[in-house]
């Protein structure tokens, strides 16, 4: 019996070692990086920490990445767009630490779908997109309560920093329930003000714009008008196209010709 508790307890010792070697390794080189969920994020946060050659800065949905990669030769911007699933507390997280490394950005644009500014961290995409590459120690001071109890509301997700979770695909099981049935969620209001607030303090001009918008969606992004009354300008950039330019989800764009004319193009974000 005590060879065998002595053999258990060495092949158990020999599997912990092998179970968190790989992901330790994969963590410290940040290899995990590109392979997980939300490859982009991991990129866009990286690049918000180094210095940037243009005074325009973009951060947005993956629309806003869409149109600004398409057109990235005839810009005169960078752009850290990345995915609406981090939501707009980590929009809000990007540019906190992009202006911080760069003052003498003078403008900071947010491109956001209308759809864009649902996300509550609802959304099971929310562990990969926003838990575990934004919801750390370092980041801890710039969550509300109204993000933190969302994150607590999502299984398992104090595991998002365990190395084996990190740098695997796995998640829990989720699909939370929005807190309303509006456009424009609470933590969405939450970070369009406090970015607002953090544009002022760093002296920089906020723009927040919507990419271009499929047609099939007109009625249903007309009739939510009052609730992003509180963003300046941001109705005014709303433009309407043909579904045949998109996707089958019919919101990202399928192709870029049609920008080259439009009114879109012409707000003067793109040169």
């Amino acid at each position: 019996m005590k060879h065998f508790l002595r053999d258990l307890m060495v092949f158990l010792g020999v599997f912990a070692l092998l179970f968190h070697a790989y992901p330790e390794f994969q963590y410290w080189t940040k290899r995990y990086q590109t392979d997980v969920a939300g490859t982009e994020v991991y990129e866009v946060l990286a690049a918000s920490k180094s210095k940037l050659k243009k005074r325009k800065l973009v951060i947005g949905d993956s629309v806003a990445k869409q149109v600004l990669d398409s057109l990235a030769n005839d810009s005169a911007l960078v752009s850290l767009a990345s995915n609406q699933a981090i939501s707009m507390a980590g929009q809000y997280v990007i540019a906190v630490q992009a202006l911080a490394a760069n003052p003498s950005v003078d403008t900071l644009v947010l491109i956001y779908h209308p759809f864009s500014f649902q996300n509550n961290l609802a959304s099971p995409l929310s562990f990969h997109y926003f838990v575990k590459p934004f919801y750390t120690e370092e980041n801890m001071p710039l969550f509300s309560k109204l993000v933190k109890h969302q994150v607590e509301a999502i299984p398992f997700y104090f595991l998002a920093r365990y190395r084996p979770v990190l740098t695997s695909n796995w998640s829990p099981s989720f699909e939370g329930v929005s807190d309303e049935n509006r456009l424009f969620s609470s933590i969405s209001r939450e970070y369009v003000l406090q970015l607002q607030q953090l544009c002022t303090q760093k002296g920089a001009v906020l723009q927040i714009i919507s990419p271009p918008i499929n047609e099939v969606f007109k009625a249903q992004v007309m009739a939510s008008r009052t609730q992003f009354k509180g963003i300046p300008g941001y109705i005014d950039s709303w433009y309407f196209y043909a579904s045949a330019n998109f996707l089958s989800d019919q919101i990202h764009i399928k192709q870029f010709d049609f920008l080259k004319d439009s009114p879109w193009k012409m707000t003067g974000l793109i040169r």
